[in-house]
């Protein structure tokens, strides 16, 4: 055990000799994690598409639209004119604009949701390389026009005049179809009966008719934390940023063991009393330790400067973070035992870092993976310890939640370091 200890010590000392590259396992999360903090998070700067709209119909149902839009919290509608937007999207500028023609407003109205005929008169001019701007742009617009023409639809007075512009539209046709001329015609009689009976105070709000939603949307956010918990796109970030670099500094401790292998270092650590495991071991504890300790500092500002909170307690946080160590450390020596030369652990390690961070949604929410990934990520343990970190931060899991997923990286631990064992060439 004593030989244990010494190798614990002495690869901590190497790490640390060089200290701007031990000073860049605990900077380059950090910067990394603030900056894709500040690109996913919720409540950080406007988070708003911009979107251009050139209103030359100049009508009520266009301004009213053009308001909806402008309501809309994803969206910064800026207004000008055709040359200005033209000018915009083609330099690249804006992804979108929209431009309402003139005469567009009269088509907003509730009979266009049943008639046929003109429906010119708006037309979206997109960047070709922001389509996906322009997808979401037309989802919101098609909402934004829907709503307008619905609230005029409550209306009854709206009510009679869409009866009556729908029985107007039949024409010449009319007489050939008298069933729907006079379903019409009746349609129109009752919308006018309903208006009369909300002027009238006597009657007012007791037998109205106007149209509704069956039911109100509430929204509630779930979070195990509690009603005031949510997203913290902060503890995600830093959490990934911090494993992925973890990973790498993992893989340069398995380049060192290739170079003391190669100095002869570890065939005279074998003629003491040291173990093949023991030598392993104590090479992958260094790099627990430089773990914890990175893990540390790198949340402990992201809790005194981002706004991270631990909500399970600093226990549940601690649990996982030894998770973690564990982890690590026995993925460097798996590395060692994977490989052959330095060469062949540089290709490995980066192959499997890149594919374990890929998968366990360090890069990009996992909803966005393909599914055969996505039902792959349990046997990953790096989605296992990202799971970890937001239980034991943002999603507020509690303890046991943090002991199940320590407990699968400390399994992980044991097979990747009984590999190490059976696989490391000494010579």
């Amino acid at each position: 055990m004593n030989a244990f200890f010494w190798i614990l010590r002495k690869d901590l000392g190497v790490f640390f000799s060089d200290r701007k590259g031990a000073a860049m396992v605990i900077i380059v999360p950090l910067v990394l994690g603030a900056m894709m903090g500040l690109i996913f998070d919720p409540g950080g700067g406007t988070g708003k598409l911009d979107v251009i709209v050139v209103d030359d119909d100049h009508g009520a149902a266009v301004g009213d639209l053009v308001a909806r839009l402008g309501a809309e919290p994803s969206l910064n509608v800026l207004p000008k004119t055709e040359a200005e937007a033209r000018e915009a999207v083609t330099g690249g500028k804006t992804g979108v604009a929209i431009r309402f023609a003139p005469g567009t407003s009269p088509k907003l109205t509730p009979a266009a949701l049943f008639a046929s005929g003109d429906r010119d008169g708006l037309t979206l001019w997109v960047d070709p390389s922001r389509k996906t701007e322009a997808d979401i742009v037309t989802g919101l617009l098609t909402k934004a026009m829907m709503e307008s023409v619905f609230s005029a639809v409550g209306d009854p007075t709206q009510q009679q005049k869409m009866f009556q512009d729908l029985r107007a539209g039949l024409g010449a046709d009319a007489a050939a179809r008298p069933e729907l001329a006079k379903f019409l015609e009746d349609g129109a009689g009752f919308a006018g009966e309903n208006d009369a009976r909300a002027k009238d105070p006597a009657t007012a709000g007791s037998g109205g008719m106007a149209l509704k939603p069956p039911l109100d949307v509430k929204t509630e956010t779930l979070v195990a934390a509690g009603p005031t918990a949510g997203f913290q796109s902060y503890a995600h970030t830093f959490a990934g940023m911090l494993m992925q670099f973890l990973l790498f500094s993992a893989s340069g401790q398995a380049r060192n063991l290739y170079a003391e292998r190669d100095a002869g270092t570890l065939d005279r650590l074998r003629m003491t009393r040291a173990s093949k495991a023991q030598i392993l071991l104590g090479s992958a504890a260094s790099v627990g330790v430089v773990s914890l300790m990175a893990t540390a500092v790198v949340f402990g500002v992201g809790m005194a400067f981002f706004g991270i909170t631990l909500r399970s307690g600093p226990l549940a946080f601690f649990v996982v973070a030894l998770g973690q160590a564990a982890f690590v450390g026995s993925f460097a020596i798996l590395l060692a035992g994977l490989a052959n030369s330095s060469k062949q652990l540089d290709a490995v390690a980066t192959l499997l870092i890149l594919a374990l961070c890929f998968v366990s949604g360090a890069w990009v929410p996992t909803f966005m993976l393909p599914h055969a990934l996505q039902s792959a990520g349990p046997l990953v343990p790096t989605r296992w310890l990202l799971d970890g970190m937001a239980g034991a931060t943002w999603r507020g899991l509690g303890l046991g939640h943090a002991l199940e997923c320590a407990g699968v990286l400390f399994g992980f631990a044991v097979v990747f370091s009984g590999i190490a064992v059976k696989r490391f060439r000494w010579g």
